[in-house]
């Protein structure tokens, strides 16, 4: 089985506006890596795309909330891009919404990380995202896969079956409050 070639660095682009975020998402690849790592930041989305495009990196961690372009809209234009769709992209955020994790993946994200507040945390997270890119980066025989996890659902029907269940949550409850003063309850009781 042949092997590939064993990286000697990661070319990291990081989209991230803060810059005390930036710092240390920056810290922790370091601690996180094996190998070093060549950080290249963007403040902006329309930025994080051109530099994206120009320097085609081995793994992209990508803000949702940034000026310019948002991480989605950033997301998208990668996984739409044929020369640019392979690389991992992993959405790295404050944000626990579930609309914002569905169309993540939805759009062809590879990872969703939330911001833990302890920056140890942060360094085993990302030491698993680089684990993986790594191996799916090694795959022999891959071919041409490409590294997206486009969902073959439609990230909306995420945000319409939640709502719908809670509709229907809402009717049982409201059922069962108005159901014991009725008078069919009263006669089933007797």
């Amino acid at each position: 089985m042949p092997k590939h070639r064993k990286r000697d660095q990661w070319k990291v682009v990081l989209a991230e506006d803060t810059d005390e975020n930036a710092l240390l998402i920056q810290v922790a690849l370091e601690r996180a890596s094996s190998i070093p790592v060549r950080v290249h930041r963007a403040r902006n989305g329309d930025t994080a795309l051109l530099m994206i495009e120009d320097l085609v990196p081995d793994l992209v961690l990508l803000d949702l909330q940034m000026p310019g372009k948002s991480g989605h809209e950033v997301l998208e234009a990668i996984k739409k891009n044929h020369e640019l769709r392979r690389i991992p992209v992993a959405v790295l955020t404050a944000s626990k919404l579930d609309e914002d994790i569905s169309l993540s993946y939805g759009l062809g994200g590879n990872h969703f990380i939330t911001k833990p507040d302890d920056p140890y945390k942060l360094v085993e997270q990302l030491r698993v995202l680089l684990e993986y890119a790594d191996n799916l980066s090694g795959r022999s025989g891959s071919g041409n896969l490409e590294a997206t996890a486009v969902s073959a659902v439609n990230p909306s029907s995420f945000v319409i079956q939640n709502f719908l269940l809670r509709v229907a949550l809402a009717i049982v409850i409201v059922g069962l409050l108005v159901l014991p003063t009725s008078g069919a309850f009263r006669a089933f009781r007797a």
